[in-house]
Order: structure tokens, then sequence, then C-alpha cells
């Protein structure tokens, strides 16, 4: 085998077309791989939640506030650099899976030693020993970290779909087994462990070409643009998790287990959402930024897709989560509903603007990557910092209130790179957010309605959710049947066999609103 199968030399795009195609396979392949994993870890997690009540699930979201950020710092942003580097030699991607495993360590051996201070910080001594065997577990997730950038880097977004699902099915069976045995937090760890042995043999099984070597000088190449990535990411991390972590060590875990359950449903669009769509448009991009025209349409195109498939489904959690909550949770979590109601809205804005990621790191733009997670970081720590004050509703609004602060920053940024005028922008937003609107007032409505009606809270959310969906249905087909359409053809493309128009070059414009 030549290197040139080994690694590709040159990720230039194919025509158009057959990149369209090749796009919306990808999309479909990433879309199975979320939401098979998200959805599976999804329902182990309510699963823990209902068995170990908000004390013991305090302990747990403690812990994947840790998983979380040194997940990060394995990689040091290396893995998007294969992605996103036009050309790479065959050795660059051992020498960033030896970079990684070689980070795993250290970081293992970091938190056998931090440990019982992380415990401390969060005032939770059942940490320690979760932390430290979920730091063993960092080798894993370092293994894993090459073979899937080289996937994502090459389009095979299938190796992963099955890696995905096949980990988080796996890994959620065992941990939600645990938890009925009575392991209490120890469930994550099993269920965190599973996940990642899985994931990593399926990847590692296909891949080829990710050995590690030490050839470590391949490094110097990718360096520049990586450590960019990796900033960026820190801040990042920050900006999104500070408020767990503040929440945990200022309120105590039992309010962080309440916040941490809202939060998640804020991140479900934005993983099953924006993340299935972003992993294949940042190649996607990388090989359209030469393309100016294409790169504008296909922008604008993920914009309104990934606004129709959040918002909507966003609203109609915000107005039903008193009854939501207590039908999946039980009544302990009752004060998760408002907290979860607010950041609802904040999930929606993030998922729709989750593009602008891809669209700089695609762009080379690491410097813009960086200059914009530091303002982003400030503006997320002042929100926190003042909704602090307030107890979790004024968190999670404070956190919510600041990514709308953000907003036109993102807004002039998709105008600068690619194009996209900001008032073209806001009308891709615009109708499903009016949908949505309608669709909640249709939903508090029926909800005074059936108030008085025998059969509580299923019975509102069943007749609420039924008013929700048929009121925005109406409202998109009076009000906004073209966007409707268009969001229509986009979502059959990513479910059916074929690409409506993909062996044809249309205009890069065409079907999309004018400023």
């Amino acid at each position: 085998m030549s290197s040139g199968d080994v690694v590709e030399e040159s990720a230039s795009a194919p025509p158009v077309g057959d990149l369209r195609q090749v796009g919306v396979r990808s999309v479909r392949w990433s879309a199975g791989a979320v939401l098979g994993r998200q959805a599976s870890q999804i329902v182990a997690a309510l699963v823990l939640a209902r068995v170990l009540g908000p004390q013991q699930y305090g302990v747990i979201s403690a812990a994947t506030v840790y998983v979380t950020l040194t997940t990060l710092l394995l990689d040091q942003g290396l893995a998007a650099a294969l992605v996103q580097r036009p050309a790479l030699t065959p050795r660059t991607p051992g020498a960033v899976a030896t970079a990684n495993l070689v980070f795993a360590l250290l970081f293992a051996a970091l938190t056998w030693v931090a440990a019982p201070w992380i415990a401390a910080f969060f005032r939770a001594d059942a940490l320690a020993g979760l932390v430290r065997v979920l730091g063993l577990g960092l080798i894993l997730k370092a293994a894993a970290i090459t073979p899937r950038a080289m996937n994502q880097r090459r389009l095979r977004f299938h190796v992963i779909g099955v890696a995905d699902i096949v980990g988080g099915a796996a890994g959620s069976a065992a941990g939600i087994v645990a938890a009925l045995e009575g392991a209490g937090t120890w469930a994550l760890a099993v269920q965190v462990l599973l996940t990642d042995i899985a994931v990593a043999v399926v990847l590692l099984a296909r891949t080829r070409g990710t050995k590690p070597n030490l050839a470590l000088a391949e490094l110097l190449t990718v360096l520049p643009f990586s450590l960019r990535i990796f900033g960026s990411n820190g801040l990042a991390y920050l900006s999104r998790n500070l408020d767990n972590v503040l929440v945990g060590r200022v309120l105590g875990v039992s309010a962080l287990s309440l916040y941490s359950m809202a939060y998640r449903v804020l991140v479900i669009p934005v993983q099953m959402v924006g993340q299935t769509t972003n992993r294949v448009t940042f190649p996607l991009l990388s090989r359209l930024s030469s393309d100016r025209a294409a790169l504008r349409a296909t922008v604008a195109r993920t914009t309104e897709l990934l606004a129709f498939m959040a918002i909507p489904a966003m609203g109609l959690i915000a107005v039903a989560s008193p009854e939501l909550v207590l039908l999946v949770l039980g009544g302990k979590w009752s004060a998760t509903a408002p907290v979860l109601t607010i950041l609802c809205v904040a999930g929606a804005r993030e998922t729709v603007f989750s593009v602008t990621q891809s669209l700089m790191r695609a762009a080379g733009a690491g410097r813009l990557v960086l200059r914009y997670e530091v303002l982003a970081a400030c503006v997320q720590l002042s929100g926190i910092v003042v909704g602090l004050q307030f107890g979790l509703i004024g968190v999670a609004l404070g956190v919510t209130v600041a990514g709308f602060a953000l907003s036109p920053v993102m807004l002039l940024i998709q105008r600068r790179l690619a194009g996209v005028r900001i008032r073209s922008q806001l009308m891709l937003i615009a109708a499903p957010a009016h949908a949505a609107v309608w669709g909640a007032a249709g939903y508090v409505g029926i909800g005074h309605l059936v108030a008085w009606v025998d059969g509580g809270n299923l019975l509102k959310a069943l007749v609420g959710t039924l008013a929700y969906v048929l009121i925005a249905f109406v409202v998109l087909l009076v009000a906004h049947r073209p966007a409707a359409r268009r969001a229509l053809v986009a979502g059959r493309a990513l479910v059916s066999r074929r690409t409506p128009g993909s062996t044809v070059q249309k205009p890069a414009n065409q079907g999309l609103p004018h400023s």
C-alpha cells in the first residue's frame, strides 16, 4: 500500500454536485451516529437521575464537568488541524496519535494526585474515587481521537457512526444495569469506560494510517493552527461550563444536579442537531473555502436547516417543561422545570449559530476563533456571576442573555467570512421562531382549558403538544411556505438515497431569501 493510500495528500474539493451528494450521505450518517449515541446516553442519564436522586446525581454532574475538561485537554486542537489542512504527510496522523497518548498518561497521573482537591472543591467526598477511575479512562479516549479525525477528514462518517452507535448503546446499557443493581455513582464510571472501549475498538479496527510513531517533528506543521484552536476550545469550555463549575462550588452539588439536568437538555440540540450537521460542514466548508458563492449558499442552507430543526423542538420542551419534569423524573426534580424553560431558549440559539464555529475553523481563521472565544468567555462569565446572586434561575437567565448578546458578533462573522448578509441570516431564522411562538401560545391556552379535566400532567402534555404542532404547522403553511418548503426538501434529502439537484450546479443563491 502506498503512502497516498494511507493518508490522502490533498483535501481539495470534488465538483460541487459530487460534494453535495457526499455531504448529504455524511450528514445522514452523522445524524444516525449522534442520535444513536446521544439518545442512549440521555436515556441512561434520566434513569440514573430518577434512581439516584438529586444529591447523588450531583456527584455525577461534577464528574461530568471533569470528563468534559480533560477530554478537551487531551487533543490540543491537533485533530481539528488534521481535518482542516489541505495536505498531510503520511506520518503526521501517527505523530498526533502519539501526542494524544502521551497527554492522556500525563493527565491520568495528574488526576490521580489531584482527585482529593477536586472533591474538596465541590465539597463531595465521593467524587475523589470516581474521578480517579475516570482519569484512567482518558487513555481510551486518546486512542480514538486521531482515527476519528482522519475519518472525518475523509468524509467516512459511516465508520464514526458505527463506533458511536455501538459505544453509546453498550455503555448506556451497562450504566443503567449498574445503577439498577445499586452501584450508585459508580454507574457513571461503568457507562463511560464501556462506551470509550467500544468506540476505540471500532475506530482503530476500521482506520489505517493512524498507528502512533515517533516522527514528532511532523507536529510542527500543524501546531500553529492547532494551538489557536486549543486556546479557543479552552475558552469555549470556560464560557460553556463555568456556570456548572460555579453552581457546584457556590450552591452545592444538589443544586448542580438540578441545573445540570436542565443544562443537559440545552446541549441536546447542540449535540444532536448542531454537532451532527457541523461534523460534516467543517470538512465541507474547508473544501469550499475558495468558492465564495458555494460557501455562502452552504452556510445559508445550514443556518436555515439548523433553525427549523432546533427552534420548534426546543420551544415545545420549554413550554412543556413542568409536565415533562414531573412525568419523567418525578416530583423531587420539580425545581428543574423553570431552569429548563430558560435554557431551552439558550439551546435553540446556540444550535442555530453553531455553524459559525465551523465556518471560522474551515476558513483557517484561528486568530479570529481565539478572539471570539475571549469575548464569549468574558460575556458569559459576567452573566453567570450576576446570575449567581439570584440562584439557579438567575444563572440560567445570565447564560441565556449573554448568549443573545453575542449573537450580533456571530452574524457579523458569517457576513465577513461567507458573505451572507445579516438581514438574510435573520430571515432564515424568522420562520421557525415565529411558528414556535404561536405554538407555545397554543400549548399554554390548551393547558388552561384542560386544567380542570382529570388526567393531570400526562393529558396536558399530550393535548398541549398536539396543539403546539398543529398551530406551528399552520403558521408555517400560511406565512412561511417557501421557507418551510426549503427545509422540507433539505430534510428529505437527509433521509433519501439521492440528493435533489445534486447532478446539476445551480446558482448559489437560488431559493434563498434576499436582503
